[in-house]
């Protein structure tokens, strides 16, 4: 966006990211690589024993020390000795995802570790229980409660997300020659066997390679990609963490031989990114692009290896940069800057050096709640005729539209015949208008629906007597909050529209 003038700060706030979940501390992958993250850079660590081509899973104490780490078949400890009971699991570490580990709601040392068998394979998706209060803090895995299936056949696609509640969770997998997704809620009591249900999007068939490919949600849990990897297609869907259902299918086609594999969100959502394993490239979406159509057509290659080396896993990190293997190497990639677009995103191909050890095509699988940015806000300005500046992004605190429509509620005049009183007061100034959602819903749908009211008061001035001229209006959708979407309170204060001042129009590309 340019803009032809100073754009002065609009709405005084702070936001303060933390990317808080220290559970993602370490990582253990590839041919016995590891990384630890405990110095706020990621430095090489060796003591790992996991070697594994693809799928592999560790977990940290919130402290970030090492609880324990597994490739779908054995776990270790965090001492590195095979846990008690923790071999014979019935993942596979040739499985794009081999498990997810999650901590068993409202209880400290449980944990539940969900596994999928490579390509299709009877096995299927299940879950283990390990008590880490057994085996003096070492933990084990009780036969009883080891290796229970949910599912058969799925394909190796596996992902967590916290339930709206902040307390629950989500375990989501993939059937296969099937378009059904399947969501298990975990709950303090348990595992609800039986699974939400959501049929939609592509079909999930074909040779074993299209089992293949990562599955990964957004850190807020509203968004689901999908790499579908011989059929070189990408599936971008709606989640509701509140009931587990699965929506609104975007697909996306890449040229064949490509072999899509690894997904990976922005922190905040906004974009997507892709790995091309067959040509060791790198793509990039718009999530905010819009429409369908303009979705697919903002993807940019913003990177790619040397000599068509694969590229495996993209995995965002709690330093909120995204890295990946480059497969046969000592090293990570890293995009730095995930949340820009096209180079300013700032692809760089070698930033970590593992001493030695060579990567594969795996990265740890992770809860994605763990990279969720943490936003506080202060100082927000709300709309008053007496005290407004050119230098003010100004909150309209009083305007009301009718659920998921643009039509201005009559409740909202009186606020806005300020805003025309000031700027027939003031004849030369420009006001800028901005709509914003909360995240609920699909993002394509919030971006116009924020288009559309800010269009709406842009008409509303305009009949009052403003020229069309002095007003610019923009569409953000839910990608710019003021307040954390999880409370009803944080919703409603990012469903708005504010707007600013200034000598100049506002000109954007």
């Amino acid at each position: 966006m340019k803009l032809s003038h100073l754009y002065f700060t609009f709405c005084v706030f702070c936001v303060n990211l933390l990317f808080a979940q220290k559970e993602a501390n370490n990582w253990y992958f590839g041919r016995n690589c590891g990384v630890t993250f405990s110095s706020g850079k990621p430095t090489a660590i060796t003591d790992g024993l996991l070697s594994t081509e693809e799928g592999c899973v560790t977990i940290s104490d919130n402290q970030g020390k090492i609880l324990f780490y597994t490739d779908g078949v054995t776990v270790w400890d965090k001492n590195h000795q095979v846990m008690k009971g923790g071999t014979k699991l019935f993942g596979s570490s040739s499985a794009t995802q081999s498990g997810v580990v999650i901590r068993k709601p409202n209880s400290n040392n449980e944990f539940y570790l969900f596994t999928v068998d490579e390509t299709a394979k009877a096995n299927g998706l299940c879950y283990t229980l390990i008590d880490l209060d057994k085996n003096n803090g070492l933990g084990e895995i009780d036969t009883t409660k080891k290796n229970i299936q949910l599912k058969t056949p799925v394909t190796e696609k596996l992902t967590a997300v916290l339930h709206r509640n902040n307390r629950d969770m989500w375990v989501i997998a993939h059937e296969w020659k099937s378009r059904k997704f399947i969501a298990y809620l975990v709950k303090p009591d348990g595992i609800n066997p039986i699974p939400v249900v959501s049929e939609t999007g592509y079909l999930h068939d074909g040779n074993g390679t299209n089992t293949q490919g990562y599955m990964k949600a957004n850190p807020d849990g509203t968004n689901l990609a999908v790499a579908i990897e011989d059929s070189c297609k990408l599936e971008i869907l709606d989640f509701d963490n509140a009931t587990g259902k699965i929506s609104n299918p975007v697909l996306l086609s890449f040229p064949l031989k490509l072999y899509l594999y690894g997904v990976e969100f922005s922190p905040d959502g906004s974009v997507l990114y892709c790995s091309a394993a067959g040509t060791g490239e790198i793509y990039q979406i718009n999530l905010q692009a819009g429409s369908e159509a303009a979705i697919k057509k903002s993807i940019t290659m913003i990177g790619k290896s040397e000599n068509k080396e694969w590229i495996g896993a993209l995995q965002i990190a709690i330093d909120g940069k995204i890295y990946f293997p480059v497969y046969g190497k000592s090293f990570l990639g890293a995009i730095n800057n995930p949340n820009e677009l096209g180079s300013n995103c700032d692809f760089k191909l070698n930033v970590v050096d593992l001493a030695g050890k060579i990567t594969s095509l795996g990265l740890p699988t992770f809860a994605q709640n763990f990279f969720k940015q943490d936003q506080t806000v202060k100082n927000l300005k709300y709309f008053d005729e007496k005290s407004v500046s050119i230098k003010d992004k100004i909150i309209l605190k009083n305007i009301r539209f009718d659920f998921g429509k643009f039509v201005i509620k009559p409740i909202s005049f009186p606020e806005l015949d300020l805003v025309v009183k000031i700027l027939k007061q003031k004849p030369t100034y420009f006001i800028d208008l901005n709509g914003h959602t909360d995240n609920i819903g699909n993002k394509s749908d919030n971006i116009i629906l924020s288009f559309n009211r800010a269009k709406a008061i842009k008409d509303y001035l305009i009949k009052k007597g403003i020229a069309e001229k002095r007003i610019s209006y923009f569409g953000y959708g839910s990608s710019k909050p003021v307040a954390n979407n999880d409370s009803e309170e944080g919703k409603a204060k990012n469903r708005r529209v504010d707007f600013s001042l200034s000598l100049e129009p506002v000109i954007r590309n």
